[in-house]
């Protein structure tokens, strides 16, 4: 554990969005992954959480590539002595924003520009997060994007798509060597977030966030940030209702979408 914390805390990319959680949600959320140095619990407060939060009312399962009827003979088996308990309760997250600056030893600079939605995440959302994001489809090419465009040689721009189940934390991650340069990057893709979005551009955003919905699947971590949501609020638990559920997104639902966007 301290091992991880001293790693991200001189690792620039986890710095500046464990930052941007902080000022964007400050609770919840906004709470840091890592522990201090020297952290106050021990691990006899570890297992009196564990004891309170991992009951029955807590849990759900989640499979993929097996049968119900076993899967639900299996839950029994492992977990079913596991004691109940009420849901867990949390306060809605709220989406507050800011701005700060933070100093770093790294030779690189970095910027995160977030932007914040509270609500359960949308496919407009994910679709506007594929539009946006300046990646290129080619190995070793620099991409078509506008962004792209404007981004000088030594300057990186990527898209951060954050989705949690009462909030979404959508940006851009942007490093380079000198501030004057990393400036027109961030100009750029502020300006690329807020136009509107064409009939052909959305096809193509669709197409690239089912893209990666199905590809998310693939991993273990993949399938509960997909899929995970649903089963807590009962809902078909599906890949093939999932994927088919971005057939409604449209160009002006990610425009009005980007503009519901609150700036950090």
């Amino acid at each position: 554990m301290e091992a991880d914390s001293v790693a991200a805390s001189i690792d620039p990319v986890a710095k500046v969005l464990e930052v941007a959680h902080t000022i964007a949600f400050r609770h919840g959320l906004g709470a840091s992954l890592f522990a201090t140095q020297h952290p106050s619990f021990t691990v006899e407060d570890i297992k009196a959480f564990a004891a309170s939060a991992f009951s029955s009312g807590n849990i759900a399962v989640l499979g993929t590539g097996i049968d119900q009827t076993k899967l639900s003979k299996l839950v029994e088996k492992s977990l079913g002595k596991i004691p109940s308990s009420s849901s867990a309760t949390t306060s809605s997250t709220k989406y507050h924003g800011g701005e700060t600056r933070v100093e770093s030893s790294n030779p690189l600079q970095t910027v995160f520009i977030g932007f914040g939605t509270t609500g359960a995440p949308s496919n407009d959302l994910a679709a506007l997060a594929s539009h946006i994001a300046p990646e290129p489809h080619v190995k070793w090419s620099k991409g078509i994007s506008p962004i792209s465009e404007a981004t000088s040689a030594g300057t990186t721009v990527q898209t951060v798509y954050l989705p949690y189940s009462d909030a979404t934390l959508l940006g851009f991650l942007i490093q380079g060597e000198n501030a004057a340069d990393v400036k027109t990057a961030a100009q750029a893709a502020v300006k690329v977030l807020k136009s509107q979005v064409s009939e052909t551009d959305a096809r193509k955003a669709v197409a690239k966030a089912k893209f990666r919905a199905a590809s998310e699947v693939d991993s273990r971590d993949g399938v509960v940030s997909l899929l995970g949501n649903k089963v807590f609020s009962g809902a078909d638990a599906s890949v093939e209702t999932a994927l088919s559920s971005f057939d409604a997104v449209s160009s002006s639902s990610i425009s009005s979408v980007s503009l519901l966007c609150e700036y950090m």
